[in-house]
């Protein structure tokens, strides 16, 4: 599960398909108001991802090239792989009333931005990622929740049910394994999720992923 922050739909930027401008402006205090909530305190390996997603189609908004305009001058930004906007932390363009120029690779009828909270960790080169490092990254990105929520708000925040891995390629297989223990984990759709048991049982073991970790998310309990 994403954790989506509502209302974040960026009306006015967004117009009909066709009749949507290229490049596509947004505010930067959109984004700003959020990176620094994150920029209070020390989350760790935990930070903030922004996404725009269509809503109708239920298909990500993915821009080609990003920069920021403020006081007559831009600069880049980058657009990650997975589509994620990475943004510089600047509170003079904040002041500036800058924007985030997007270059889109498609039409959108309306784009909702999305604040995900995520976490990046280095795998060996036998692509292995230590469970310990998945749990400490974990708490990190609970306590980035919590603090995204607000005083009251962390309360009723779902629980994590455990880790969600973005992996590349699309399918694969993963391993935990501790000592003479193995499970193994297949994957669809680039995605991966392991439970809290899981966790507990192979902790101070080893996850070797067959293929790539793109980034690690909480996998948020509904009910």
């Amino acid at each position: 599960m994403t954790l989506w922050y509502k209302p974040l739909i960026l009306a006015g930027a967004l117009l009909p398909g066709a009749l949507m401008a290229q490049p596509l402006a947004l505010d930067y205090g959109t984004f700003y108001g959020h990176m620094k909530t994150q920029a209070k305190g020390d989350f760790g390996r935990a930070r903030l991802g922004f996404y725009l997603m269509d809503p109708e189609k239920g298909e990500p908004c993915l821009a080609q090239s990003a920069r920021i305009h403020s006081d007559n001058r831009d600069r880049p930004a980058v657009v990650a792989e997975d589509g994620g906007l990475i943004l510089p932390f600047d509170e003079q363009v904040y002041l500036d009333k800058g924007k985030v120029l997007l270059e889109m690779a498609d039409r959108h009828g309306r784009c909702d931005l999305s604040v995900q909270v995520m976490a990046e960790l280095a795998q060996a080169e036998d692509g292995a990622v230590t469970v310990s490092d998945l749990l400490g990254a974990q708490a990190e990105m609970q306590a980035l929740l919590d603090k995204m929520a607000g005083m009251i708000g962390k309360h009723f925040l779902p629980d994590q049910a455990g880790v969600r891995l973005s992996l590349t390629p699309a399918s694969g297989h993963a391993y935990l394994r501790k000592g003479a223990q193995q499970l193994t984990l297949p994957w669809q759709g680039g995605s991966l999720t392991i439970d809290n048991q899981q966790l507990a049982d192979f902790e101070g073991g080893t996850l070797v992923v067959a293929g790539r970790l793109v980034r690690l998310t909480p996998w948020l309990h509904k009910g």
